[in-house]
């Protein structure tokens, strides 16, 4: 079992992002060292370390307020570039996960509320269960560039039901989303996680996953989606017209292009995912969606078993929380007597403005 170490990715334009680490301390540096360029090691009080580099980067002014908050004010080195705070060392070597007082700190000292979900034109939520399986390894990520406001959404739903399966989904997750917001285009970001993916040789199986991304901007009228796999994209119209949005990667969907129909299974055989296989992509007017959800297939494959359309959930909730728990409650009860799969919803309801 690979353990992980929640740790917080500190750039100098104030994003603030949680990192999981591998437990033992080899993986841990090189990590960071994705991140940090040959990273140093600063103490920050008893319980938290500062990684940074020593390039010419910009100063690091989030993560200097944010040591002077935990310190109570003592003098911070001069921190370039992105930084990863820590918890400290324990006796063998191994960093610690950083405390939930430190987090706030920095959180604070980057003018974001831990936790928030309301957005300039946007609010969101996700809700998530477990099903039958021993590892929950679907994982979502919500991102704001803060440059742009450009808002990104991702859901990955791991191919397995193993802790490293857990891990490589959690982490692709917000590194697709932080992407995605950065430059805009969700197909961009899948394209270079595959990429990452495949070049990483620390892995020591096979991991995949199966994705789909959003991209919203406050600014744009279009919101853009991609995905590889069975994950899903819904938009609700004003009207309560629902729609899906992407076009299936599986052995089911390749029958019906062909006229024929698909066997009870075949959806479970997929022909995209992170690792290879087609980057799907569409658009939606923002001016003609009032929510939005991305799903995993134990979301909405229960539902459809049982002639029951996700649209209508989605026009019967009174709001994003509500529209997500839902979708997920009703998934789970659906598949009560058999053995329900990990389930993810997130919905993001559109303010028109």
């Amino acid at each position: 079992m690979i353990a992980t170490t929640p740790a917080l990715l500190v750039s100098p334009n104030g994003e603030v992002e949680e990192l999981l680490l591998d437990s033992r301390h080899v993986d841990q540096l090189r990590c960071i060292g994705f991140y940090v360029e040959a990273p140093r090691a600063h103490q920050l009080g008893r319980r938290a370390v500062v990684h940074a580099g020593h390039g010419a980067e910009s100063v690091n002014n989030v993560a200097r307020q944010a040591w002077m908050s935990i310190t109570g004010g003592s003098r911070p080195p001069l921190l370039r570039g992105p930084v990863v705070i820590t918890g400290a060392t324990n006796h063998a070597g191994d960093l610690t996960p950083l405390s939930e007082l430190s987090a706030e700190a920095i959180q604070r000292a980057a003018g974001l509320l831990s936790g928030a979900t309301t957005t300039i034109g946007f609010k969101v939520s996700a809700v998530q269960h477990r099903g039958g399986r021993n590892y929950q390894c679907d994982a979502y990520a919500i991102k704001r560039n803060k440059n742009t406001g450009r808002w990104a959404f991702a859901v990955l739903d791991g191919i397995g039901d193993r802790p490293q399966v857990r891990h490589f989904a959690q982490r692709f997750a917000h590194l697709i989303a932080r992407e995605a917001a950065r430059h805009g285009s969700p197909a961009r970001a899948l394209a270079a996680a595959r990429v990452q993916a495949r070049n990483e040789l620390r892995w020591e199986f096979d991991p995949s996953a199966v994705a789909v991304v959003a991209v919203a901007d406050h600014r744009s009228p279009l919101i853009h989606v991609a995905w590889c796999g069975d994950a899903r994209a819904y938009r609700l119209a004003p009207i309560g017209i629902s729609q899906l949005l992407t076009d299936d990667h599986n052995y089911a969907q390749d029958l019906r292009r062909r006229g024929r129909t698909p066997g009870p299974y075949d959806r479970n055989f997929i022909t995209s995912c992170l690792m290879n296989g087609d980057i799907g992509t569409a658009t939606t007017e923002r001016g003609h969606t009032r929510r939005l959800l991305l799903c995993t297939d134990g979301a909405y494959a229960p539902l459809e078993e049982r002639g029951q359309d996700v649209g209508g959930i989605l026009d019967l909730a009174d709001d994003a929380k509500d529209a997500a728990a839902l979708v997920v409650d009703d998934a789970i009860a659906a598949t009560a007597e058999g053995f329900p799969d990990n389930a993810t919803a997130l919905v993001v309801d559109v303010t028109q403005t």
